[in-house]
């Protein structure tokens, strides 16, 4: 009984460890690098894609180096509200507009949107908390297409 629960242990562990897992952005693999990040906008929004972004930042050997200007901004809007003119349903925006300079020119530019919708909520404490996961959630979803976009230039 126990020698075989120790095999299925060892079973497992060998094929956790065997499975091949790669990360899909990784800074190792990419041909680019970032040398320099200047925010605009809404300052939080920019200093966590900035937090995202650092692992592309001065990466050796790379023969492409890129200086990129973000300007974030976050807009909610009220979508619905009920019969006494209380808001039901918001939007969250986060709009992001990068500018990628090479060589201090304007190699491109792209603007990035995400948006949510959802209920209002009573209990705003934790109305706020969710309003707070939607923007991580969002801001990683722009990350990401940022990252894509600099990976097919």
């Amino acid at each position: 009984m126990i020698n075989s629960k120790k095999i299925i242990i060892i079973i497992f562990f060998l094929l956790l460890l065997s499975c091949g897992y790669k990360p899909i952005f990784s800074s190792s693999k990419a041909n680019f690098s970032i040398t320099e990040i200047k925010l605009f906008g809404d300052i939080k929004i920019g200093s966590k894609i900035k937090k995202n972004l650092n692992i592309y930042k001065n990466i050796e050997n790379k023969n492409i180096f890129y200086n990129l200007k973000i300007n974030s901004d976050q807009k909610k809007n009220i979508v619905s509200k009920d019969a006494k003119g209380d808001p039901k349903i918001f939007e969250i925006q986060i709009l992001v507009d990068l500018t990628i300079l090479e060589n201090n020119k304007i190699k491109n530019k792209k603007n990035f949107k995400e948006s949510f919708t959802y209920n209002n909520s009573t209990n705003k404490f934790s109305l706020k908390q969710y309003e707070k996961n939607i923007e991580e959630n969002l801001i990683e979803k722009i990350v990401a297409k940022i990252i894509i976009y600099l990976y097919s230039i």
